[in-house]
């Protein structure tokens, strides 16, 4: 067997679920210990749109490492997170799996893993710029979110998506969850042409999440914006609800 066969056939085996309520609980209140010391505070704010129970997608800025595990403590019930193949090596890699890690590649039927899931009633935590970056701004996302979403609309599971924002700030972490989305607007236009539904629902979320971002106080995500605010005929800006880039406007404090 060849390494590249080998280690497909090791991704295939990382999309089994190894989560576990024992694992869950142990690994939660180790990774909440962890961000306590590393975090002066972590500020929520718009928490009430992430449901309480049933299935959805929260798609996310990716700063920093600190990103996952934040947003799982968050989250604070069993998810599955879309991570690079690469870091699901070694402890780190059985680690990660056992809060619902899986991995992201083209070769592995990732979107039947995530609809079962959504079967169960577990959210799908993504970051679809698919790296982190630490250039400052929010880069373009990976089709991979649409494909998912429009693959749950068509099972006729009722997964609505939430956009986030991170962001840190002198020790502390910001996040900034925006009102449920739902690709109901989409569904005509993927009948018809679904490369083009793919992208605008793909380059909509984007936008989105660069609003939010800009609403915690990043310019360069505002910039982004102001620039595509100058070719209306491309601005497609979904609902929100807070305007002012205030940070603690609404916050939840939990640390």
């Amino acid at each position: 067997m060849s390494s590249k066969q080998n280690s497909l056939r090791l991704l295939q085996a990382a999309m089994k679920d190894l989560k576990d309520p024992i694992s869950f609980f142990i690994l939660s209140i180790l990774t909440k210990l962890v961000l306590a010391l590393r975090f002066k505070r972590v500020v929520l704010i718009g928490r009430e749109n992430l449901p309480a129970s049933g299935a959805y997608i929260c798609i996310a800025n990716h700063t920093s490492r600190w990103d996952g595990p934040t947003l799982g403590t968050v989250v604070n019930r069993p998810a599955n997170f879309m991570v690079s193949p690469n870091e699901l090596n070694g402890l780190q890699g059985f680690l990660l799996r056992k809060v619902g890690a899986f991995p992201a590649h083209p070769k592995l039927d990732f979107v039947s893993h995530v609809l079962g899931q959504f079967k169960k009633g577990e959210p799908l935590v993504i970051f679809p710029e698919g790296n982190v970056f630490y250039d400052g701004h929010t880069h373009p996302f990976k089709k991979g979110i649409a494909r998912i979403a429009f693959s749950a609309h068509q099972q006729n599971l009722d997964v609505p998506i939430i956009p986030t924002a991170i962001r840190y700030r002198n020790g502390q972490a910001f996040f900034k969850f925006g009102s449920a989305i739902s690709v109901g607007e989409y569904i005509g236009e993927l009948a018809v042409n679904a490369a083009a539904a793919s992208k605008r629902l793909t380059q909509s979320l984007h936008r989105e999440v660069c609003l939010l971002s800009s609403e915690l106080g990043c310019q360069a995500d505002g910039r982004q914006l102001v620039k595509e605010e100058s070719n209306p005929g491309n601005c497609h800006f979904l609902q929100t609800h807070d305007t002012e880039c205030d940070a603690n406007k609404h916050a939840v404090s939990v640390s």
